[in-house]
């Protein structure tokens, strides 16, 4: 007689990640940002750093706010299912010319200080 054995896997699901990469430049290199999930701050990242953070699945939106001015970015929405892995990445949207000239600082005022760009790559 022939044994069987069967057992019942419970499926659990993997979870959705993101990973979130500041770009390394000087440009507010000595500054932390703070990561804003749905309005909530779920981590810090510095410059050139890279951070993971498992999320719940669904339509979500993210943030990046510096992390002692009024700069941020516009709010970039994305939809991740269990098991997805998302990688965004931000930078700043002026570079040095804009830096040393304080033309950043006109830029910023008439954009809402909306001068951190966030995209998937």
């Amino acid at each position: 007689m022939e044994n069987t054995y069967n057992a019942q896997v419970s499926a659990t699901p993997e979870p959705a990640i993101i990973e979130v990469y500041r770009i390394s430049r000087w440009v507010g290199a000595l500054c932390a940002c703070k990561v804003y999930l749905d309005d909530t701050e779920i981590g810090r990242i510095s410059n050139g750093d890279k951070q993971k953070y498992e999320i719940p699945s669904g339509l979500h939106e993210i943030r990046i706010k510096m992390n002692w001015s009024f700069l941020k970015s516009r709010p970039f929405s994305f939809k991740i299912k269990d098991g997805d892995f998302i990688r965004l990445r931000f930078d700043f949207t002026f570079g040095g010319f804009a830096t040393f000239t304080s033309w950043w600082m006109v830029k910023a005022i008439f954009s809402g200080g909306k001068v951190i760009k966030i995209e998937q790559y």
